[in-house]
């Protein structure tokens, strides 16, 4: 585990799902179980699976230059759009 620098952890209804795709890029399982994630009016609590997962340096660096060409294409494809 020492060469984590980076962390993610998914706890909405597709989680399983996006902490499939970062374990097949290699990322780590570093943890798993329920996680609240709302309390109704009536004080019963509701749950998601939460999955953390690690990165090392170089997985992070390609998980930045990821985020960062989305975030280009989702400006890019707002000022086309508006």
């Amino acid at each position: 585990m020492d060469d984590i620098v980076f962390t993610l952890e998914f706890s909405d209804t597709t989680a399983r799902d996006k902490a499939n795709s970062y374990l097949q890029k290699g990322w780590k399982l570093l943890s798993v179980g329920p996680v609240c994630v709302d309390v109704m009016d009536n004080g019963q609590a509701d749950y998601e699976m939460s999955y953390v997962l690690g990165a090392n340096a170089e997985q992070y660096a390609e998980y930045q230059k990821e985020n960062s060409d989305n975030a280009i294409q989702d400006i890019e494809d707002f000022l086309n759009n508006n």
